[in-house]
This record gives structure tokens, sequence and C-alpha cells, in this order.
């Protein structure tokens, strides 16, 4: 498996890494909170490859991570994402609550999917505001 590192600056300068596996478990969650409005709007889908790319994942690799992503069980997937160390909690929280916002509608849909995956991985509590000032440091 490899490794997918990337010096983030945030309130603590916190040094991420995460292995090809914790990747497509985040993929397939945002994958599925990106649809659960009903619609996967483009931008959320950018945000997806961005991120991925910030983590060294190349352009051409982002479509096999997709793919690997979307043969993962919702609930495999938690499972992984609640075994991550505290800081990478923090980041999917982050990158959950920042994917939600992007489109620029906040969907109860969405919002009840973020807060069941912050429960059911142990994320911690942030809010919608806090999640996209995390991602923009």
């Amino acid at each position: 498996m490899g490794l997918f590192d990337i010096k983030k600056k945030t309130v603590s300068t916190e040094s991420l890494s995460f292995s090809r596996h914790e990747m497509a478990a985040i993929i397939q969650l945002a994958g599925a909170m990106s649809g659960a409005d009903g619609t996967a709007h483009p931008n959320e889908m950018k945000m997806m490859m961005q991120e991925a790319i910030r983590f060294g994942v190349g352009r051409a690799d982002f479509a096999s991570l997709l793919e690997q992503a979307s043969k993962m069980e919702g609930t495999a997937a938690m499972a992984e994402i609640a075994t991550m160390s505290d800081a990478q909690k923090r980041y999917v929280c982050a990158y959950l609550g920042t994917l939600m916002a992007i489109d620029g509608d906040i969907n109860d849909k969405e919002k009840a999917m973020w807060q069941l995956v912050s429960t059911i991985c142990k994320l911690p509590t942030m809010s919608i505001a806090d999640a996209i000032e995390y991602m923009a440091n």
C-alpha cells in the first residue's frame, strides 16, 4: 500500500498522512455524502480530487482510488476511519463538513449524514464554520 503525505498547516501545524486504504475510506464517505442530497455537485467532485492531490494522489491514480472507494462498503469505511488518530479524525470531520457546504446548499440529509458519521467514527465535534476554517488553513 502506498502512503500519501502532506504537511498541512493548521492551528498546531500537524503533519498528516493516510494509507491508500484510509484515503479510499475517506473518498467512499465523501462520495456518499455528496450524493446524500440526491445530486453530486461538480464542486464536490472537484474538492474530492483536489484533496486527494494534496495528499500526493496523482490525477491518473485518482480514478483507481475512486474505483477502490466504490468497492468499499460504508460500514468498512467508517470502521477504518474510527481507528484513525485524533489528528486524522479532525481532518476527516473538517473535510466532510466543508464538502457538505461547498455547493452553497447545506441539505438536511447531508447534515444528518455528517452527524451520523461523526458519531459512529468518534470524530471531534465541530461546526460547519469550524470545518471550513480548518480546511482553509
